[in-house]
């Protein structure tokens, strides 16, 4: 699969994101002024800031929506430019072995990266939800980043903290530094440094289909400063 014209297309509308607690990746959807992200990315920031690559300017970000269950967020932002919001696919006929591509910010890296997978599997929670499975280079940052088929249309939203036994990794995340000591070498920041750094290979992404519609904001209803 040729990416270089899905890049082209659609990298100035994938933002880099900036939090109290770390970094993710969001895209321009529905509407110029709203992105889409993951809900754990921003979850209890008080102040979230989003770049897009053909910009050094930082821009301030409001929650418009917030979904635990799928994991996924809605942002406000003042546009600093048009900003053209990536396309849904019409007619998504997402199947194991279907090709992808996703781009997003791994590492809390600021330049976007690209990458191609497949569709590995397609799960099934006991209450219905449905994750795709994707082959492919995702890691942590990448969450929030839209999954694109071969037309670089949206069939989902990248998720990285979506891991086998993630509740233990989220642990280590949260211990404090200082915690365990090794002949004066602290193994909490080696622990969480090893976490940060993995490569997965294996990601997952939420369906596009489960990204909630953007709510009607009043007309005299205060945008973000810049």
């Amino acid at each position: 699969m040729d990416c270089r014209k899905i890049i082209e297309r659609t990298k100035n509308s994938i933002a880099f994101v900036l939090t109290d607690d770390g970094t993710g990746t969001a895209f321009v959807f529905q509407r110029g002024d709203v992105l889409v992200t993951c809900n754990h990315v921003i979850k209890g920031s008080e102040k979230i800031v989003i770049k897009f690559p053909d910009s050094e300017e930082y821009l301030n970000a409001n929650i418009l929506i917030s979904d635990e269950e799928h994991d996924l967020a809605l942002l406000r932002f003042s546009p600093d430019k048009v900003r053209e919001p990536l396309s849904l696919a019409k007619n998504p006929d997402v199947k194991e072995g279907s090709p992808v591509i996703f781009s997003g910010y791994p590492f809390g890296f600021k330049n976007l990266t690209t990458h191609q997978g497949i569709i590995s599997g397609i799960i099934k929670d006991p209450v219905g939800i449905i994750t795709y499975s994707v082959d492919g280079s995702v890691n942590l940052g990448n969450s929030g980043g839209p999954l694109m088929n071969s037309d670089g249309e949206i069939i989902g939203v990248i998720n990285a903290m979506r891991v086998v036994r993630g509740g233990l990794l989220n642990k280590v995340r949260e211990m404090k530094m200082g915690a365990i000591k090794l002949h004066d070498t602290d193994l909490v920041d080696i622990f969480q440094a090893i976490i940060s750094n993995l490569q997965l290979g294996v990601g997952f992404a939420v369906p596009a289909s489960y990204i909630p519609a953007h709510k009607v904001v009043e007309e005299n209803k205060q945008l973000p400063n810049k």
